[in-house]
């Protein structure tokens, strides 16, 4: 009888290592929350289930040395940011990020660099001028638990990251429409125009109706708007700011037109031009975004190849005025653009009414 207990107790300690050794040494090997550097076949396809918590991981576990850095919501993450001619820069755009959360992220940020970055890249759209709700994640904490001596601990042994372990290795067999590589570097798989019908159709529905601060209908301007971006901008004080608006399809302005929106619009741009004195624009009707089936796979996010010709356009060859894709705004044209592009959106909603679109 003893004998049995003794071979059951020696039994189940042994159970309690060999489970979270091999959780940890899965967990390790494919790295879902950025917290080690093992780089390989398996894990290349990483889901972004907390882009949050696994871009300041990054920043965290990993050499940073960067020149510049881009900060945004979900309609900043599709920049390559290998694609800054002669500077290192590091893309910290993040899925609902908010102007409230902006200046923590980029404080730390610059303290993980060592120094001030040279430039700061920030992508700026509409529907978060409106009075959000608090973010899912205080930055605080985000931070904090980055930060706490066992957390890289926590997260090799927990069943949670394991089960992200997986996903990753699913990805890597199936593949994924959207993932990140091991360099931060978002990759988009083209979809089906059939595809990309059921994706607008489906997102206009909650960019319009939903009952959150992201939609139209509950869209309300900020008033605290114009003050978060002076914020920002003195918090940097020896960065220069290039400051861009990220690109949607025609029928997401037409609506945003329907919904009496227009005036806040101009309003938005007026408060980004009046802190920064420019602004690199590129939500406005014009080709690319009339001929989204090539450039978008939903409503206001592009493919990564539109990217390309937005860094050009405020980085690597900067536009001067207007462009095939792209307006320079600043503080002494702005009065002209703003009547130039009410008009544009104005006709823009009359031409697709006409044919028989929205």
């Amino acid at each position: 009888m003893e004998t049995r207990f003794n071979r059951w107790i020696v039994i189940t300690c042994l159970l309690a290592l060999i489970i979270p050794g091999i959780t940890a040494g899965i967990n390790y090997f494919m790295d879902p929350l950025w917290c080690f550097s093992p780089s390989h076949r398996f894990n290349q396809k990483q889901d972004d289930f907390n882009e949050r918590q696994q871009k300041t991981n990054y920043i965290t576990f990993h050499d940073f040395n960067y020149q510049g850095i881009i900060i945004g919501s979900s309609t900043g993450t599709n920049i390559d940011q290998r694609l800054f001619r002669g500077i290192k820069v590091y893309n910290y755009s993040i899925n609902g990020m908010q102007m409230s959360e902006m200046p923590y992220y980029l404080d730390y940020a610059r303290r993980r660099n060592g120094r001030d970055f040279d430039y700061i890249f920030l992508g700026l759209d509409f529907i978060n001028s409106s009075r959000l709700a608090p973010p899912p994640f205080k930055p605080e904490q985000v931070i904090a638990d980055t930060n706490h001596w066992l957390y890289r601990i926590e997260t090799l042994i927990s069943i949670g990251t394991l089960k992200f372990s997986r996903r990753n290795f699913m990805n890597y067999l199936y593949g994924r429409h959207l993932y990140y590589d091991r360099n931060n570097i978002k990759h988009v798989t083209p979809i089906t125009r059939e595809q990309l019908d059921f994706n607008i159709k489906k997102l206009m529905e909650i960019i319009e109706r939903s009952d959150t601060g992201f939609s139209f209908k509950k869209y309300r301007y900020n008033e605290e708007y114009r003050s978060m971006l002076h914020k920002l901008r003195e918090g940097h004080p020896k960065t220069r700011f290039v400051v861009f608006t990220t690109p949607v399809i025609d029928e997401f302005m037409t609506s945003m037109a329907d919904y009496n929106l227009l005036d806040d619009y101009l309003r938005w741009l007026t408060d980004i031009v009046h802190v920064f004195g420019t602004c690199y624009h590129f939500m406005y009707p014009c080709a690319l975004s009339r001929e989204y089936y090539e450039n978008f796979h939903d409503p206001n996010h592009y493919y990564p190849h539109v990217s390309a010709l937005m860094v050009d356009a405020m980085y690597n060859s900067p536009i001067t005025g207007d462009s095939p894709f792209g307006m320079l705004l600043t503080r002494e044209n702005l009065k002209t653009k703003l009547a130039h592009l009410k008009r544009l959106i104005i006709q823009t909603a009359a031409r697709r009414k006409a044919a028989g679109g929205r």
